[in-house]
């Protein structure tokens, strides 16, 4: 059997696949379609046998650390909207005026950060088609293909997930178009519940197939596993308050043995536990010295005149969320005159041009383990899943079910993980009322899952728990535009609007 170790999965970025050009739903515009680079390999070609699939499942992978997936749109639509992120950077940037009205709530369908995340998560839904339609048709290894196709299944599921939590009603494609003229026509959204439907059955599906963690090799670790897949079926449910489901997807996890949670909080976001113990499926990105490929990821939030751009900086409110002597605080987040791990000295966030006085510290390495070109060429993986969020999915789960006991054993696991330690900090929670352990499992996920990329989404499904949450949340923080029934989505990007050709109709209420 011919394995592509991890490491060609990383390096693989310029890896352009046959069809990539046609981006589905942007395959209605004629300017797309002229976009195709020249010397890409013909499906014929790139489908021809078994090294074909690898490389294209490989590119399937390397593009969730695209910019349209890691970058701008990446904190525009899941962390900026929170009440556990600001803008950052300074408001002399060209980018902060834009960027603070999806702060503010006060933006509208041409936000280009929008469009941006709508045409990224549709590239990589053609790219995961690609290997679901054209793979079976291979004469290779009949395991690996059907695992091949099953880790495509699960990327397609997660970028799916995050589109119908971003956009609400979303075209769904389960096709690879090959007649330019079919691929013109644009597809109209279908309802939520058809996309979670769609969602699960794609990891069901995976869940089948693909092995446990252990059973890859040490080289291919990064790639899809059943326990991932079991994983982001625990979290769809939570989302559609099926509590039983989630309940025991989780439980499967947790059941495993395949993970645990990494004693030392901070360092779990260092380069050498990347794919470790607590990681259930991230990004993989590796130093290199290609300025033209970098890490979408890190570059834009790291200290703005030290090592980044200071985008995405934790909220004041966020800082204030911890507990007393909550480690987590200092690991989540970096304060102008702090000094980092290894430095000689304090970094000054540039205040005196208007700077918010903190940054995201979970991008931020040792300096010792800066390479050459910091931040651009950052190895910082990013985590779309760990083993914490499953283990407080399950508390969540086991409280709404009416299994207390069993929430607080798991709830508690985070925190005495976060205590490390050190016992007069984030003593054992004993609350037995269900909606008071209920508040107190959602503020253990914001201060364990903050700046990851989970809040905002939180908000909005725990607004339908307990209604106008949301709007308490937001209105108390300043962000006083926010209004339920308008921003609970965000809307159709209006460059997709018109590429339909009025197809695609955007939401009543803008």
């Amino acid at each position: 059997m011919n394995q592509i170790h991890m490491s060609t999965i990383k390096n693989i970025y310029h890896l352009l696949l046959s069809a990539l050009f046609v981006v589905v739903l942007a395959s209605c515009s004629d300017e797309f379609l002229e976009e195709e680079p020249l010397g890409t390999p013909s499906s014929a070609t790139l489908f021809a046998d078994e090294e074909g699939a690898m490389r294209a499942i490989n590119g399937a992978y390397s593009h969730l650390r695209s910019w349209d997936v890691l970058g701008f749109p990446y904190f525009a639509v899941k962390e900026l909207p929170s009440d556990d992120a600001d803008v950052g950077s300074t408001p002399g940037d060209g980018s902060f005026p834009r960027l603070e009205l999806i702060n503010t709530f006060q933006y509208d369908p041409t936000v280009g950060e929008l469009n941006g995340y709508w045409v990224g998560s549709y590239r990589g839904i053609n790219r995961a088609n690609q290997v679901i339609f054209n793979v079976p048709d291979i004469d290779m290894d009949e395991n690996l293909k059907s695992r091949l196709i099953a880790e495509a299944r699960f990327l397609r599921a997660l970028y799916y997930f995050d589109l119908v939590r971003v956009f609400g009603e979303v075209p769904i494609i389960d096709k690879v178009y090959t007649d330019p003229e079919d691929a013109r026509v644009a597809v109209d959204k279908s309802p939520v519940d058809a996309v979670y439907e769609f969602i699960i059955s794609d990891l069901n599906e995976a869940v089948q197939v693909l092995p446990m963690k252990s059973e890859y090799n040490p080289s291919d670790l990064g790639r899809a596993t059943k326990g991932a897949a079991q994983s982001l079926l625990a979290k769809v449910h939570l989302f559609q308050q099926d509590y039983q489901s989630a309940y025991d997807h989780a439980q499967a996890v947790i059941q495993s043995g395949e993970y645990d949670l990494y004693p030392d909080y901070r360092a779990l976001f260092f380069p050498e536990q990347e794919n470790g113990i607590e990681s259930i499926f991230e990004a993989q990105i590796i130093e290199r010295e290609d300025r033209a490929i970098s890490n979408e990821y890190t570059k834009w939030q790291g200290v703005r005149g030290s090592f980044g751009w200071g985008f995405n900086s934790p909220s004041e409110d966020l800082s204030n969320t911890y507990e007393e002597g909550d480690p987590r605080r200092t690991a989540t987040i970096f304060y102008s005159g702090d000094t980092l791990e290894g430095a000689d000295e304090p970094y000054i966030l540039p205040l005196d041009q208007g700077a918010q006085p903190r940054a995201n510290k979970k991008m931020m390495l040792p300096f010792d383990l800066h390479p050459a070109g910091y931040p651009d060429n950052s190895p910082t993986n990013y985590i779309f899943l760990r083993y914490a969020d499953v283990l407080l999915i399950f508390a969540e789960a086991a409280n709404e079910l009416g299994k207390t006991s069993e929430a607080l054993t798991h709830l508690n696991m985070v925190r005495a993980r976060a205590r490390g330690g050190n016992p007069d900090v984030l003593p054992d929670i004993t609350e037995t009322s269900q909606s008071e352990l209920r508040e107190i499992i959602w503020h253990e996920r914001r201060v364990e899952l903050a700046m990851e990329g989970h809040r905002f989404f939180d908000i909005i499904r725990q607004n339908e728990v307990v209604p106008g949450r949301a709007t308490e949340i937001f209105h108390s923080n300043g962000k006083t535009s926010f209004d339920i029934n308008k921003h609970a989505t965000f809307p159709i990007p209006q460059a997709q609007i018109d590429i339909s050709q009025g197809i695609l109709k955007q939401d009543q209420n803008w």
